[in-house]
């Protein structure tokens, strides 16, 4: 008991200290659940804040001009993600326009912060006599309400259930186009007022997705409830009677159009806005054979993940794609879908030179305008370097500047006797250079079978430590850059995989997620225009240090065992 008292005490003193440490001057921000309503209707304003201390009371008057304040409340949100303790406090008004038109929202002011004007659309209601609406009905409405409409394009379905307060037991059918994909975004409750009765309201926003062109027929949706009278006769008896009532919508048929002839492009693509945007990721010295990432970003409003397609690339000469599985998410803002799609290459230099990494071009069809549109993915130039023959060299040393002969060999040029010389010198230097790489293969693979494991996998070698240093120094300075390329040569002449593995290729052998998705994060972000003093973000050097060198000592130890386990049948007590 005593010991969850101190608990308690322990996170009180832990959350007081962090809303000290929260800043004072916090921003505030006003949202709307609506911009487009009809007279009579009610909008609900937020103003929320992520500063506890933050007071969120002000001068309300400047609302009273085109709105009535119906209702106020206030709320806080408290949650805790990673340890870190956040608090969102939240304003809640309700608020009634005052005439149709545009109702406008001016900035408020809570100390040094303002919030941004917002505007409120107010559609004029129907004529309606007093007492002509039921008790209980449906509307119906279509976005956009002129069209036109495509197949895979989304269709916004807007379903109002109005209801007075003595209804009960109330339940309403789904929406059920066929043939459509259907999916329900946002729910919202509110006040209305039809033909001089005051409603409650419970608005549906559905995106439809048409399967195929022609007739697309949305169904009367059914409500069912039951509407209660109370008598009053005894308060003694207060039985509660009532009758059931049903009603639906109306039936709506909508025409939904083919492909336009007018779209050039192979997919069909139609969405009111699409985004291509792109993330380059390398070390700040490209070498050959060491590989760069390219993730493509769409963003498209109105068309789910799944439909977005996969950019074309023309051919890149001098290199070698490997695609990644494509990632991707659908979300939306409450009136339409947003889908959200990745594609990564690792794009793997063969030549030195410049590296190009090509323009894409996606064809799609802006339905918000009816016309075709092209988004243009840039090229990218990186600059390639020849490949170290020996790990840690100066690759300036080995190339020779034009016009300079190396040192110890004449000078030759200008003649066909000297490029003869110079071939057959070439050619000479090559075959000393295979002979002695020979050699060496002959001799490692001699050590690999006395030894009984690979050359590769062997830990703790001499020149090591520097190597590891060299990784703790730059993560622990939080140099992306320098922790990348240290990392690298610590996987090439020390790693488990043998051959020049990429961080992708050694963050794939990782079965720790902390330590694969850090790697993941340092990959990504490895070529990103930022110096290297500015802040980063997803990826924490001291982390990373912390979690690789938990990793290493194990990895060693799993090695050492393994090589303990092996039988030397060069030892002289199995020899016979």
């Amino acid at each position: 008991m005593l010991r969850q008292f101190n608990g308690i005490i322990r996170a009180a003193i832990t959350s007081f200290a962090l809303a000290l440490c929260m800043p004072v001057d916090a921003a505030v921000k006003a949202e709307l659940d609506r911009n487009r309503i009809t007279e009579g209707e009610t909008v609900m304003l937020t103003i929320l804040t992520d500063d506890p201390r933050q007071n969120l009371d002000t001068d309300f008057s400047v609302l009273e001009k085109d709105f009535r304040i119906l209702d106020r409340r206030s709320e806080t949100q408290l949650s805790i993600v990673n340890g870190k303790q956040t608090a969102v406090v939240r304003l809640l008004l309700t608020l009634e326009p005052r005439a149709a038109g545009e109702a406008l929202i001016q900035p408020l002011a809570f100390g040094k912060e303002k919030t941004a004007a917002l505007a409120v659309n107010v559609v004029p209601a129907p004529e309606l006599e007093p007492g002509s609406q039921p008790p209980v009905f449906i509307e119906v409405d279509v976005v956009p309400g002129d069209g036109p409409y495509f197949v895979h394009a989304q269709i916004g379905l807007v379903v109002r259930v109005f209801y007075q307060q003595n209804l009960t037991e109330a339940a309403i059918s789904q929406p059920e186009p066929s043939p459509a994909v259907v999916r329900l975004m946002q729910e919202t409750p509110y006040q209305a007022e039809r033909g001089g009765e005051r409603y409650r309201v419970l608005e549906r926003n559905y995106a439809l997705f048409p399967e195929r062109s022609g007739e697309l027929v949305i169904p009367p949706m059914q409500l069912t409830g039951r509407l209660v009278e109370r008598r009053t006769s005894s308060i003694w008896q207060p039985a509660a009677r009532g009758r059931r009532v049903q009603v639906e919508s109306e039936r709506l048929v909508l025409n939904i159009e083919q492909k336009p002839d007018g779209f050039a492009g192979g997919e069909w693509q139609p969405a009111r806005d699409y985004r291509l945007t792109q993330q380059i990721s390398s070390g700040d010295t490209l070498r050959v054979g060491e590989p760069v990432t390219r993730t493509v970003i769409i963003d498209a409003v109105g068309l789910e993940e799944n439909m977005i397609i996969e950019p074309e690339w023309p051919e890149v000469s001098d290199a070698r794609i490997y695609p990644d599985q494509p990632q991707g998410i659908t979300r939306d803002d409450g009136q339409w879908v947003l889908g959200h799609k990745e594609f990564r290459y690792a794009v793997v230099p063969e030549k030195a030179g410049e590296l190009v990494l090509p323009e894409l071009n996606v064809h799609w069809w802006d339905t918000k305008n009816n016309q075709a549109r092209t988004a243009v993915l840039a090229a990218q130039t990186i600059s390639v370097q020849p490949s170290a023959l020996v790990p840690g060299s100066d690759p300036s040393t080995a190339i020779a500047a034009p016009g300079a002969s190396p040192s110890g060999l004449p000078s030759v040029s200008g003649s066909a006797g000297g490029a003869s010389y110079w071939r057959w010198l070439t050619l000479l230097f090559a075959s000393l250079w295979l002979l002695t790489l020979a050699g060496a293969l002959i001799l490692r693979n001699r050590r690999s079978n006395t030894n009984g494991i690979k050359a590769s996998s062997r830990p703790e070698s001499g020149n090591e430590p520097s190597a590891l240093a060299a990784v703790q120094s730059a993560c622990k300075a939080g140099d992306r850059r320098g922790a990348r390329r240290a990392l690298l040569r610590w996987i090439h002449e020390f790693g488990p995989q043998e051959g020049r593995a990429s961080l992708l290729e050694f963050a794939a052998g990782m079965a720790d997620p902390g330590i694969r998705d850090s790697l993941l994060a340092l990959d990504s972000e490895g070529f990103r225009p930022l110096s290297d003093s500015a802040p980063e973000n997803g990826w924490n050097g001291p982390d990373f240090w912390k979690l690789f060198e938990a990793w290493r000592k194990q990895w060693v130890s799993a090695e050492n065992s393994r090589r303990a386990s092996v039988t030397d049948l060069y030892a002289r007590e199995n020899r016979r």
